[in-house]
């Protein structure tokens, strides 16, 4: 009888370290997802970033030539000739 108890108690214990197990591998397995998706939005914001700064470029050079166009417009309407 003893080793029959034994048994049951080795079966319990070896079920809920299956049972564990499982538990652990489905929280790694959604680790992975999150941490896809990350990575996912991570390259994707990279990729913006990058636009983002060829845009201030293009939004920084068009300025400098507005500006000196709106310079040039107030030296003729002063009646300066331009430079």
């Amino acid at each position: 009888m003893r080793s029959g108890a034994a048994l049951a108690v080795v079966a319990v214990a070896l079920t809920i370290v299956i049972a564990l197990l499982f538990r652990l591998v489905g929280v790694l397995d959604s680790a992975e997802l999150t941490l896809r998706r990350l990575v996912a939005e991570l390259r994707s914001t990279h990729k913006e970033v990058g636009a983002a700064g060829e845009l201030a470029s293009a939004v920084e050079r068009d300025a400098t030539q507005g500006q000196a166009a709106l310079d040039r417009l107030e030296d003729l309407k002063r009646g300066r000739p331009a430079p």
